[in-house]
């Protein structure tokens, strides 16, 4: 029971963990980039959006598999 349960832990924290730190080093690019040139500050923002679009439509499709095999 308990390394099934240390499992269970690990994979939902590498579940959790992948996308905030895509999500950190996508946002630390754009950080860099808006110091660099502040004038283009929407078009930045912009191609960022789709990066994060990316980034949280694989977090929910990650989860919802997690979900089917191991609770559903």
């Amino acid at each position: 029971m308990l390394f099934e349960s240390l499992l269970f832990i690990s994979i939902f924290l590498v579940l959790i963990g992948m996308p905030c730190l895509g999500i950190g080093i996508i946002g630390v690019k754009m950080m860099n980039r808006l110091g660099r040139w502040p004038s283009k500050t929407p078009a930045i923002q912009m191609e960022i959006l789709i990066k994060l679009v990316v980034v949280e439509v694989v977090a929910l499709a990650m989860m919802l598999i997690f979900y089917r095999l191991f609770i559903g």
